[in-house]
């Protein structure tokens, strides 16, 4: 999945975190009184460490405060316009949010919501079949909008005032490769973080079911293997640091694959549908990071890491108690 352009200017900067002492946020106030910048931080990143919600959060959404989105322009209906063209029309409906989030049916006004995702399904209509092998499928795209539980909630805001940023999913199926990358963003610009899932993907097989009862009967829906799922600190305090968190994801033996069904496709929009049937719009647009090399995948995956069950009975009651928060 993936997002859209950036966040408007807050003004008065990192300075104002320090104005009042009695608010008790002691890294930042090191930051603004003129302790080492060193020191500063060194709590900061431990504060970011010791942090499981956001770890937690940031890696649940990939597997799938919020300013105001900025004001967009919806078109009506016109008559015997291309798919491409209503597809184009379909991405106007979408606001840009900050930090370029994806937006969401929690984040945008309801009726704005509607609007958007009645439109995606008359698209869906046109989308046709076998689009899981179509090339056009392969490159780097931007989430613009979902319904996903877990990006609702991830948009909806992250702890230690980080927020979600962009979010990209380059594809490579003749590679049998795919990433859920996703920058966060901090609301003074005091760090900044990335998440990435990597994994495998393939074509399905064709009759089968998921969990929304939906039968594969198109040819349009692709299985997901997720491997590995990783959470970088990049910088504090305008400084380059480098502490990775790398999570070995397992599949409990009674859960079905996850997997998509990507229900509309042409050169530059991509719409597809969860398991569960929620919504995912796409556009294209080249990521900010290149996707992992398949040496650089498997250097990954000799890193080991701690093992934690995603999905299933087993991902229900091992998981850790953020994750299953966000899946209630």
């Amino acid at each position: 999945a993936d997002a859209f352009l950036t966040p408007p200017a807050l003004p008065g900067g990192p300075a104002r975190l320090a104005r009042s002492p009695r608010r008790g946020v002691s890294t930042l106030q090191a930051a603004g009184e003129g302790v080492g910048a060193g020191t500063a931080r060194r709590e900061l990143l431990k504060s970011v460490l010791a942090s499981p919600v956001l770890l937690w959060t940031s890696s649940a959404a990939l597997l799938a405060p919020v300013l105001q989105p900025l004001p967009c322009v919806a078109a009506e209906a016109v008559a015997g316009e291309s798919p491409e063209q209503e597809a184009t029309r379909l991405l106007s409906r979408i606001p840009a949010m900050a930090f370029g989030a994806p937006a969401t049916d929690g984040t945008l006004a309801a009726e704005v919501a509607a609007g958007i995702e009645a439109q995606a399904v008359a698209l869906e209509q046109r989308g046709g079949k076998d689009l899981a092998r179509s090339p056009m499928l392969a490159g780097s795209w931007r989430l613009l909008y979902a319904n996903a539980r877990e990006i609702r909630n991830l948009a909806s805001g992250l702890p230690l005032g980080f927020a979600l940023g962009k979010v990209y999913q380059p594809l490579d199926p003749a590679g049998g490769r795919f990433e859920n990358q996703a920058s966060i963003e901090h609301m003074y610009g005091v760090a900044r973080a990335s998440n990435a899932v990597v994994g495998d993907v393939r074509v399905a097989p064709a009759g089968t079911v998921n969990a929304a009862g939906t039968v594969n009967d198109k040819g349009n829906r692709v299985e997901v293997d997720f491997r590995r799922i990783t959470f970088t600190l990049q910088q504090v305090l305008g400084q380059p640091v480098r502490v990775r968190k790398i999570i070995v994801a397992k599949q409990s033996a009674d859960a079905a694959p996850p997997a998509n069904d990507i229900t509309y496709l042409d050169d530059n929009v991509r719409i597809t549908r969860g398991g569960d049937d929620s919504l995912f719009i796409f556009c294209r647009e080249d990521g900010e990071r290149p996707m992992l090399t398949k040496s650089e995948r498997e250097e990954l995956y000799a890193e080991g890491g701690k093992e934690a069950v995603l999905f299933g009975k087993e991902g229900d009651a091992s998981s850790p108690p953020e994750l299953r928060k966000l899946t209630e």
